[in-house]
């Protein structure tokens, strides 16, 4: 069985992006948004150019895709992720000082499984056992840092917690 191998270049900060084009690998690098404050993009848009090939020749059990802003596009690319593989979603931000509204990511998290389930899941509740939630990137992932307070990635943080219980109740 042939697998196919390659490095995932995440670009999280400019002296990454400085550096990026020099290493030499044998393996194709695969360039992933960067994620900071003023980013130079590599790509932008949404999942549907990619998600085919993402999810079915990358050897990988679990996802994180980020889905705060429109930027990400619709869902439609979840209909291409197999039953067997799990997808956290990213749709709480780590840049934005305002809280999420608990019910508004809820609705999200029930939309895409309702997308996941038009594709290779056989229903919501399938594909909800699937599924997970987290911030759209970690907080202050590097040098120049984000301008949320210790206390707001908390309540952040308490809100995915909520919306856990109440979606997966008594399961996290």
């Amino acid at each position: 069985m042939h697998q196919k191998i390659c490095t995932l270049v995440f670009i999280c900060a400019a002296v990454c992006l400085h550096y990026s084009n020099q290493f030499s690998v044998n393996q194709p690098l695969i360039p992933v948004l960067g994620n900071f404050i003023n980013a130079h993009h590599f790509s932008e848009g949404g999942y549907d150019r990619i998600a085919s090939k993402l999810f079915t020749e990358l050897n990988t059990v679990t996802y994180y895709l980020e889905y705060d802003t429109p930027r990400a596009g619709s869902f439609e690319p979840l209909k291409e992720l197999p039953a067997h593989k799990n997808l956290i979603l990213g749709v709480v931000s780590t840049k934005l000082h305002d809280v999420e509204d608990k019910e508004e990511i809820k609705k999200k998290i029930l939309d895409a499984a309702d997308t996941m389930a038009q594709g290779k899941f056989e229903s919501r509740e399938a594909a909800l056992k699937n599924l997970g939630i987290s911030p759209q990137c970690g907080f202050s992932t590097h040098v120049e840092g984000y301008p949320l307070s210790h206390d707001e990635m908390k309540v952040k943080m308490g809100v995915i917690r909520k919306c856990c219980d109440e979606l997966w109740p008594g399961e996290v």
